[in-house]
Order: structure tokens, then C-alpha cells, then sequence
């Protein structure tokens, strides 16, 4: 099973937000709670569902990655997820903050085609 978090649009300002280990809606992927296994799925869900701060709520796989520097880095798998998290893919410098290999096109051929290279 592919490890999963959710995320929604929060209803003050629209802002792309995750579901946090204690309950609150984090816009910093990083603060995501992690369900990988089936039976933390189902409460992920109801739990970003019922609330009411936000609208929208879903699931996302990601991938969890630990660099060198020890910090755990939350991947979306999906294009469309990383740029919700991450910010516009015409430039890194737009970006919300800096990912190691978020847009290097030599690791995602997706990249060169959103950016219209």
C-alpha cells in the first residue's frame, strides 16, 4: 500500500492545506499525518471530511524521503499534487519553497513539458 495524507482547500482563503498529526490543517505538506496502513485510511478520511474549516477533502499518495540532512521530506506522487504543494511549475524560483528535485527535468520529464521547453 501506497502511503497516503490528506489534503483540501481551506474556506477563509482558499489555501491548499494538509491534515495534521494533531488535528489542525497545516499549509506545510511536511506537517501531514501519514496513514500506511488500510485502517488509519478510513479514519484519515472521515476526520478531513467532518471538518469544517475546509472544503474538499481527499487523500494523496506520497512518497516519504529522508536526505542526508535527516529531515523528512513528503513527496506527492502525482504532478498535480506537487504543484498544489509545492507552487507553480513554469519556474522553480516561483515556487513556495524550495524542493530538492521538485522541477529538475533531468528527473522529471513532466517538468520540461508544463514548462513548455
Amino acid at each position: 500500500m501506497t502511503a497516503q495524507i490528506a489534503t483540501a482547500n481551506r474556506l477563509t482563503d482558499g489555501l491548499v492545506v494538509f491534515l495534521g498529526y494533531d488535528g489542525e490543517w497545516s499549509k506545510d505538506i511536511e506537517d501531514a499525518r501519514i496513514a500506511e496502513r488500510e485502517d488509519d485510511l478510513a479514519d484519515l478520511l472521515c476526520e478531513a471530511e467532518a471538518a469544517r474549516e475546509v472544503v474538499g477533502a481527499y487523500l494523496i499518495d506520497i512518497e516519504v524521503q529522508t536526505p542526508e540532512t535527516g529531515a523528512r521530506v513528503v513527496y506527492p506522487l502525482r504532478y498535480r499534487e506537487r504543484i498544489r504543494a509545492y507552487g507553480p511549475s513554469i519556474h522553480p524560483a516561483f515556487a513556495r519553497k524550495q524542493v530538492a528535485k521538485h522541477f529538475d527535468p533531468s528527473t522529471d520529464v513532466s517538468a520540461i513539458f508544463m514548462n513548455g521547453i
